[in-house]
């Protein structure tokens, strides 16, 4: 995995940890980017060790990372804050210090967590008419 990588594993656990408790929905997409991203049984075993604890905006790197890296970020935690069917009020709260922790102006990331929040709604429409 790269260090970008698993920021973005590690923002999205302090998104989930956000309104106290981490639902299956929230360790399942968790879950998806530890595959999508080839993490080795080690990195799985520390990030799932850095999940055990409630985690913060501050214990995610924000230091070396690329506009593009700060931006997937943004994009991912937005939409794990819709995991479970609902966003709630403390996940809009941490996604708000997440982008200011990452340096991005409320203008540069509105569009993207409203795409995130088009693209969960979608999503949630399509297994309703399973």
């Amino acid at each position: 995995m790269t260090p970008a990588e698993k920021n973005i594993i590690k923002a999205l656990v302090a998104v989930a940890w956000a309104d106290g408790t981490v639902s299956e929905p929230e360790v399942g997409m968790i879950d998806s980017l530890l595959w999508a991203f080839e993490a080795t049984e080690e990195e799985e075993a520390e990030l799932r060790q850095f999940a055990q604890t409630k985690r913060t905006v501050k214990d995610i790197s924000n230091h070396g990372l690329s506009a593009e890296e700060r931006e997937l970020i943004i994009a991912h935690a937005a939409l794990l804050t819709h995991a479970d069917g609902k966003q709630s009020r403390e996940e809009q709260q941490l996604l708000t210090s997440l982008v200011q922790h990452l340096g991005l102006s409320i203008e540069q990331s509105r569009p993207i967590i409203n795409g995130a929040r088009d693209r969960a709604a979608k999503l949630a429409g399509k297994i309703a008419k399973r």
